[in-house]
């Protein structure tokens, strides 16, 4: 049977349409074919447009037809034997738009381009419902969202935000085209760590691959909120059993969190209150006392039960040991700390002059007196004799306690340390030279406790109990200082080196060395002297006359005038 084709006026296919309402519908008709079999392509294939925007699409074909073209809901939109026609808008104004691409080929059918017309909201704005001013903690409120002029509202995705946190958000069903209002509500329960918060909403359009990248999205200006909330009053800093010593004072704090800020007093016995974060408890304190933090939202009250307790006793000892100790030994020193309370708060000290030498905590939680004995294991040298150890109890209540922390020394613990003799050796040498002749006075001293005795062995066997010891010509070649105490002895071996004294004949020959070269030296400057003092005078060729007779000649070319002496002048 041969397929008859057969075309249908617009107007008709309009009010199918329409019929069937807004939405991407394919509606081809063709003759023995199906819709996908069209032989039509759009470029895009799908279009989202803002409102007022511009759009342009491409139609194609590769087959031979009899006519291709656009139609819109109103109209026709040119045609054309061409195998490409495109449809362009400048600014798009309707809302209700559905435009399709037709071909007449083995009859005719068409193309639905989907369009989807989008406008971002005019305004996104918070509030509260129904309240203003602070929240009350644990009360419920509403949140609202108004979005205004937006379209289309199933794309629409309202978000709410706590700081940056996304609490939720709300998605609509609704297929309406046009631009509509919307309102979102988030219920909220406040507390007080909400108190400042800021919460926002946000407008997001989701318009899948074809639409902006980001998604276009509107964001509300942020809400703060303020709660008020009762006063918690710090339990840790101000706990509800005190102890405190006699003779100490403590300064307890009353801290309290609250909106607004609530006013701090203490109620004690007296009917007036004390306005102050702090009070100083003394041994006159009451034993009950109240901390009261007030605000507009509540009171809230912290009790503190006072005690009241003397410090421990404390006493140190050597244990089982009596007297004096001995070096290299190893001793046990106890510390007994009588009758204190609190003890997980306890710390024992140990000191050895004024250096802490150790110290032991306590992890019991008992809080009744108890007692306490606390060991120290020392090995002392000959440097600790005499050393003072002593141990020290002090209980560490916290900044809350009292300051500085109570504490009790026992009695210091002085030590007698016994060490073995010590000899010493820079004033006793292990060898010692002397000259034939001569005596030479030995020195042995030593250091020791108890002291030690000093004696000298020689050959014979009477020891010599001195610190010195002569040793002359006659003195064994070996001699031995005895340092003995009750710990130990020590010994000092002396060799005794015997030398001849030759310094005198060396002296003597030095003076007489010296006499020889002094005369050599006397007779040789005497000779040089003499010479140098009278010269050597001649006469040669001299002839006398009346008036040079006189003359005397030196060898040179100058004359030596002479004068003639009678006897009465030499004798004059």
């Amino acid at each position: 049977m041969k397929k008859q084709s057969f075309f249908l006026p617009t107007s008709f296919r309009i009010f199918c349409m329409r019929l069937f309402g807004f939405g991407f519908l394919y509606f081809t008709l063709v003759t023995g074919t199906h819709a996908d079999e069209c032989p039509l392509q759009l470029n895009p294939q799908r279009v989202v447009v803002e409102y007022a925007g511009s759009v342009s699409v491409n139609c194609s074909t590769s087959v031979t037809h009899q006519g291709m073209g656009w139609e819109t809901s109103e109209k026709q939109i040119g045609k054309s034997r061409d195998n490409l026609i495109t449809w362009r808008v400048s600014n798009l104004t309707q809302w209700d738009i559905l435009p399709y691409c037709f071909i007449n080929y083995n009859g005719q059918c068409q193309l639905e381009l989907p369009i989807t017309i989008y406008q971002t909201p005019d305004s996104v704005s918070i509030s509260t419902v129904n309240h203003t001013g602070p929240m009350m903690e644990g009360n419920q409120y509403e949140l609202q969202c108004d979005v205004l002029n937006v379209a289309p509202v199933q794309n629409l995705t309202v978000k709410w935000y706590k700081g940056q946190t996304l609490v939720d958000q709300t998605n609509f069903p609704d297929t309406t085209i046009t631009p509509v209002n919307k309102t979102v509500t988030l219920m909220i329960r406040p507390n007080r760590a909400d108190d400042g918060v800021q919460y926002r909403c946000e407008a997001e359009l989701e318009l899948g691959e074809e639409g902006p990248q980001p998604p276009p999205k509107l964001t509300s200006d942020p809400l703060s909120i303020t709660v008020y909330y009762k006063p918690t009053i710090n339990e840790t800093k101000l706990p509800s059993n005190v102890s405190v010593f006699r003779g100490y004072e403590m300064v307890l704090v009353c801290e309290a969190e609250g909106n607004p800020k609530p006013t701090i007093s203490w109620n004690i016995s007296t009917n007036n209150p004390v306005y102050s974060k702090s009070f100083t408890v003394t041994d006159s304190t009451p034993e009950d006392l109240y901390c009261i933090a007030n605000n507009s939202v509540a009171i809230t009250i912290r009790h503190v039960k006072v005690s009241k307790q003397g410090l421990p006793d404390i006493s140190i000892s050597a244990g089982d040991h009596k007297g004096p100790m001995t070096t290299g030994q190893q001793y046990k020193l106890q510390c007994d700390v009588l009758y204190v309370a609190s003890v997980r708060y306890l710390t024992v000290k140990w000191y050895k002059g004024q250096t802490l030498v150790d110290q032991t905590n306590f992890t019991d939680t008992i809080k009744t007196p108890v007692n306490k004995t606390v060991t120290l294991m020392i090995r002392p040298d000959r440097s600790d004799d005499g050393a003072q150890y002593r141990c020290e109890a002090e209980l560490e209540l916290g900044a809350e306690g009292p300051q500085p922390p109570p504490k009790v020394t026992s009695d210091p613990l002085n030590i007698t340390v016994y060490f073995k003799p010590i000899i010493n050796e820079t004033k006793l040498l292990s060898k010692v030279p002397v000259f034939r002749g001569y005596e030479m006075v030995l020195v042995c001293e030593a250091e020791g406790n108890p002291k030690p005795t000093i004696s000298w062995n020689i050959s014979t066997n009477n020891p010599v109990y001195s610190e010195t010891f002569t040793i002359t010509d006659s003195t064994p070649e070996e001699v031995s200082c005895i340092a003995n105490n009750s710990v130990g002895s020590t010994i000092r071996h002396v060799k005794v080196i015997l030398k001849e004294d030759y310094l005198p004949l060396i002296a003597g020959l030095v003076a007489i060395t010296v006499a020889f070269i002094s005369v050599i030296f006397i007779f040789i400057y005497s000779i040089y002297y003499k010479t140098a003092k009278t010269g050597r005078y001649s006469l040669k060729d001299a002839k006398p006359s009346a008036q040079n007779g006189n003359i005397a000649q030196n060898g040179k070319d100058n004359t030596i005038p002479m004068k003639k002496l009678s006897q009465s002048n030499i004798f004059a």
